[in-house]
């Protein structure tokens, strides 16, 4: 089985303040059972970003996957050990890993990035 997922670019703004998210790997085919890494790396002026993913199932509705700040973590429940994240403040990254996929894995992701 095959697990397709598209990723997207976002863009959050903050007091006039632009931070840019930056997702690769736009398209990506992966066998079921294996390993995948979904990049998300960010620059800007956010001293404390909160960091969230996001997908968006074939039927069209949006499901919360997991979050991140530099004090707090959120995962949805569904998420059960097969999604982690690889995050480096410093070198502004925040990658989602799932292992291993499964073929209900089959979405669009986001990641996003919010600031308090």
């Amino acid at each position: 089985m095959i697990l397709a997922t598209t990723l997207s670019l976002l863009f959050a703004y903050k007091n006039a303040l632009c931070v840019t998210l930056t997702q690769s790997s736009l398209d990506q085919a992966v066998v079921s059972g294996s390993k995948v890494t979904l990049l998300c790396t960010f620059d800007g002026s956010s001293p404390n970003p909160d960091l969230f993913w996001y997908r968006k199932r074939p039927d069209g509705s949006f499901q919360f996957i997991l979050y991140r700040d530099n004090s707090r973590s959120h995962d949805a429940d569904f998420v059960q050990g097969r999604f982690s994240v690889k995050h480096s403040k410093a070198d502004g990254t925040f990658h989602l890993v799932i292992a291993p996929v499964r073929l209900e894995d089959s979405a669009t992701y986001y990641c996003a990035l919010g600031s308090h």
